[in-house]
């Protein structure tokens, strides 16, 4: 099947991921670029592309003069923990439709805990929170304690414009994010994680505790993202130095 218009290294990308779920196994390796480039009817450069595009994404790791091999299991949700991506964009590039359920949201003096992470213990302490499930072709699979420092109106703009992806509703209030700072920690579900995923039993979890700053090192928004870690992977190439 040869490729037409659209963004050819995008497509590329595409065709390339359904030959790893369809076909390979972790740690197998991909065809050469000759071949996908054969295959596809593209360029060597724009198969090139595609590859540099799964292997930030965290599906594949490439070593030069001996090829590119497929990494983490297929049946995941996956992604590069070194690539700072929302739930909704992990949740799409795997091909399942993203989603929101169980929303609440108010304004609340905010954790000591979260004041500390966000700098808050002398502003008066107050923070938009926002809970929420995430879902994958309406399955739970993400539940999400998010903590904002609190600004004039805010709760208004989500009730009424409700934002699928948080960064877009951060952008709106001028915090826009650049990087965080990130743990991992794997946790057992208790009764409102298991009620809010809709668990039938204790389940294993991967906690990530993330502190987002602006351009300027301004703590933005602290969360507390629970990932079923049946259905999430989170990847990263460590390299010998």
């Amino acid at each position: 099947m040869k490729l037409a218009n659209r963004s050819l290294y995008l497509q590329a990308r595409d065709m390339i991921f359904d030959l790893i779920n369809d076909n390979l196994e972790p740690m197998e390796k991909i065809p050469s670029e000759q071949k996908l480039s054969e295959k596809l009817g593209v360029s060597r450069n724009t198969i090139r592309e595609a590859i540099r595009t799964l292997e930030q994404e965290g599906f594949l790791f490439s070593k030069q003069g001996v090829g590119t091999f497929v990494i983490g299991s297929k049946n995941s949700l996956k992604t590069n923990i070194t690539t700072l991506e929302s739930s909704t964009n992990i949740i799409k590039a795997q091909g399942y439709i993203p989603g929101t359920m169980n929303v609440f949201s108010e304004v609340q003096t905010a954790p000591h805990r979260v004041g500390k992470q966000l700098s808050l213990e002398e502003k008066g302490g107050e923070v938009f929170y926002i809970e929420r499930v995430r879902t994958a072709d309406t399955t739970p699979v993400v539940y999400v304690e998010d903590y904002i420092p609190y600004v004039n109106g805010m709760e208004h703009e989500y009730e009424e414009q409700y934002y699928e992806s948080l960064l877009k509703f951060l952008d709106k209030f001028g915090m826009e994010i650049s990087f965080s700072v990130c743990s991992i920690k794997a946790v057992i579900s208790d009764d409102k994680i298991a009620s809010k995923l809709q668990l039938k039993e204790q389940s294993a979890l991967l906690l990530l505790k993330q502190t987002h700053y602006s351009n300027n090192g301004v703590p933005v928004l602290y969360s507390d993202s629970f990932y079923l870690s049946d259905k999430f992977e989170f990847n990263v190439i460590r390299k010998r130095g």
